[in-house]
């Protein structure tokens, strides 16, 4: 008899599940169980009892059961529990309330035997998540205005209602975004560090980039999502990231079962991007020892500068190529002079870097060349001149962090002057636009510096055409109150110096017919030069180009 009532339950159970209850008969419980329709009756008078019978045996399901687990024996970090369970009630409802759970609760209320076994799963579910309220709570990991039992119920009514209502509503959220929301709840109701033993396990090192606002509340959300998962933060520095926003560098330290997802999907809900690379364990190590004894192995093998600028950055990839060949900068993709005949190429794909990582990279390359005379060094490229009332001009490669300089510059020099490089109006300068400019570009690119620190001249050579160029462009740019000084003249002949080293066969430069000073100053290089009209610029530009020498 009993293995007949069970068969029948068993049979009722995979139709509840299946079609529901609204649509199961004794009948089709009968003909699934392979019985008399009388037999069904005998084990329940009404579908609602078999419902009574079906859900008082079932198992909880698993993320239900993982809380379960969380509260009795603490088996991870509360706030890692809550998130992962906030993350399976959103993709999989059913890992956290049984489809037959919820067709229980909607008929409790009009069956009273029914609502006793309701009220009992509820129970324990309710034990189990003020279990794991109260660990979050400890001595002040949640804020003491916070009322436990409007907590817990509210656990319990976001995961019922989840699994309720996301078959059935209008618009799809993002996964990120829930889990994100949850996040941010959760980090609101926090007071102090959360208590309890330290993780007896391994720790394991993160590399974290953040992007969030320029206040000091963002950083501290920031530090607080971190010390609720129990990360430990082991060096932290922040850099301005345009206007309104920062960047949040870190290495931390974090308990080895801490999933890289939730760690991301925590950051994410007070910040506008993330980035989390595994770390190296000499990650650990105090920051200025590793930095130090960083510089004294590229001093030995400078060869390495270009995989240590990529790891700097947590770049994909890096490559070094010709100054002439390869992609230009982009948001994705960092250029760096490297040498006159070299520039270095670092990708990564999906996290565009930001003006401080450029800088770093570039002033990695620079220790390189500084500490070193092997083939990583640029021979010392770069000259100095006198100018007017005793100043000295510095021509050099130019750098990322000359950007501003270069956009600053333009700024000051007139419309005229503008037109006269360009051949168009220059009203802004958008940032890719601005760092191709200032030297993330095939060729090369060379800045004239005061003994003050501004940019008052930029000269620009690089491949004519994309591949395969026997000719090389050049182009220069001197601000108006340092015209007349010779400037542009040096700036000129070291950018052919340049392309006679990268062994072009002739170059070439795009004059305005009226500019007659740039027209004296190319002529006045020693080169012959030949003026020709360009089918695709307007009759006003002249094409001069001269043979190089060997």
């Amino acid at each position: 008899m009993n293995e007949r009532r069970q068969a029948i339950l068993t049979a009722a159970a995979g139709l509840f599940e299946q079609l529901g209850i609204a649509r199961v008969s004794r009948r089709t419980i009968a003909a699934a169980a392979n019985v008399p329709t009388r037999s069904v009756t005998s084990v329940g008078r009404s579908r609602t009892d078999m419902l009574r019978q079906v859900v008082a045996q079932l198992p909880f399901p698993p993320t239900s059961q993982r809380m379960q687990q969380q509260a009795a024996d603490e088996a991870d970090t509360p706030l890692e529990t809550i998130l992962t369970a906030a993350r399976d009630a959103f993709g999989a409802p059913a890992s956290v309330w049984d489809s037959r759970e919820l067709q229980a609760v909607v008929l409790a209320p009009f069956d009273e035997e029914l609502a006793e076994v309701v009220r009992a799963r509820i129970h324990l579910r309710w034990e189990a998540a003020a279990q794991v309220l109260r660990q979050l709570r400890g001595a002040g990991a949640i804020d003491p205005g916070v009322n436990d039992d409007a907590a817990t119920l509210h656990l319990l009514a976001v995961g019922a209602g989840l699994a309720l209502l996301e078959p059935l509503v209008p618009q799809k959220t993002e996964a990120a975004a829930w889990i994100g929301l949850v996040a941010r709840l959760l980090e609101a109701l926090a007071a102090t560090d959360p208590p309890g033993p330290a993780h007896e396990g391994a720790l394991l090192p993160w590399r974290v980039r953040v992007i969030a606002h320029a206040s000091p509340g963002a950083t501290a959300r920031v530090l607080r999502v971190l010390a609720l998962l129990r990360a430990d933060v082991v060096s932290l520095f922040t850099h301005s990231h345009g206007s309104n926003h920062q960047l949040l560098d870190m290495i931390i330290t974090v308990p080895d079962h801490l999933e890289r997802a939730v760690l991301m999907e925590s950051l994410s809900s007070v910040s506008q991007e993330v980035m989390v690379s595994r770390g190296e364990p000499e990650d650990t190590r105090d920051l200025i020892g590793r930095l130090l004894d960083a510089a004294a192995e590229l001093v030995e093998h400078p060869d390495a500068a270009p995989q240590a600028a990529a790891e700097l950055v947590l770049a994909d990839s890096w490559q070094v190529l010709p100054a002439s060949d390869g992609p230009d900068s982009s948001a994705e993709l960092m250029r760096l002079q490297w040498t006159p005949e070299q520039h270095v190429l670092l990708t990564r794909v999906g996290a565009p870097f930001v003006a401080v990582e450029r800088s770093r990279a570039s002033a990695l390359l620079r220790l390189v060349e500084a500490l070193s005379r092997a083939p990583g060094g640029s021979g010392g490229f770069g000259w100095r001149m006198p100018v007017r009332d005793g100043q000295v001009i510095s021509i050099r490669l130019a750098r990322p962090e000359d950007a501003e300089g270069v956009a600053a510059m333009h700024d000051r020099c007139s419309e005229e002057t503008r037109y006269q490089r360009y051949f168009a109006p220059v009203s802004q300068w958008r940032e890719d636009r601005l760092r191709k400019i200032a030297g993330g570009h095939r060729g090369a690119t060379l800045v004239a510096e005061t003994e003050d620190g501004s940019l008052v001249g930029l000269g620009n050579v690089f491949p004519e055409k994309p591949e395969g160029a026997a000719t090389a462009e050049v182009a220069v740019i001197i601000e108006d109150a340092w015209q007349g000084q010779g400037v542009g003249s040096v700036v000129l002949r070291r950018l052919i110096e340049l392309a006679e080293r990268w062994d072009f066969d002739e170059i070439t430069a795009l004059v305005l017919a009226t500019n007659t000073v740039m027209i004296t100053v190319l002529e006045n290089t020693g080169l012959a030069w030949v003026r020709d009209a360009d089918p695709d610029l307007p009759g006003s530009v002249v094409r001069m180009t001269a043979p190089l020498p060997r």
